[in-house]
């Protein structure tokens, strides 16, 4: 899919179309999908290297845009290193995801794992319970963890966790 300047700003740079009242649910997941795919192909594809800045700058203001990452990582068969890379390339609010990236990093291949634990590396504010809860299951794989690469790296996401409970 080829990206044209104004479809870029009309289908992902337009906050408008974010904030939107879809009376139609098909018709809100159709825009939600082409935003996703527009999205996908901007952070992905190299031809659109020069747009990152911009793409970044959309993501930091509009917390919908970063739900449709997430969206996206979610559902990513490909490209799923590439828009995980993106959250701490661009400095976003993933914050509220802290659960998805320890699941990421504790369960998706050694590379995007590895930009999982950088993504949680990077947010600013994690809530102590949560922390404490996923510590848990941070702990209950680190133990069943065979290979040497991952156990260090759900060893390292334990000791940043414990950062972040008070009284550890």
């Amino acid at each position: 899919m080829s990206i044209k300047r104004d479809l870029l700003k009309e289908k992902l740079l337009n906050s408008k179309s974010f904030n939107t009242v879809y009376l139609v649910r098909e018709d809100e997941e159709r825009v939600r999908r082409e935003q996703m795919e527009i999205l996908i192909e901007l952070l992905c594809d190299d031809k659109h290297k020069a747009a990152r800045g911009e793409v970044f700058n959309f993501l930091k203001k509009e917390k919908k845009a970063v739900d449709l990452l997430i969206r996206a990582i979610g559902e990513a068969t490909v490209d799923k290193k590439k828009l995980i890379a993106a959250c701490w390339e661009g400095d976003l609010d993933c914050d509220r995801y802290l659960a998805l990236f320890t699941q990421l990093t504790l369960n998706d291949t050694f590379e995007v794992a590895l930009e999982a634990f950088t993504t949680i590396e990077n947010m600013r504010k994690i809530e102590p319970v949560e922390a404490g809860a996923l510590l848990e299951k941070v702990n209950t794989a680190l133990h069943q963890q065979a290979d040497p690469g991952r156990k260090v790296l759900a060893s390292d996401l334990a000791e940043f966790l414990k950062k972040h409970i008070p009284n550890n």
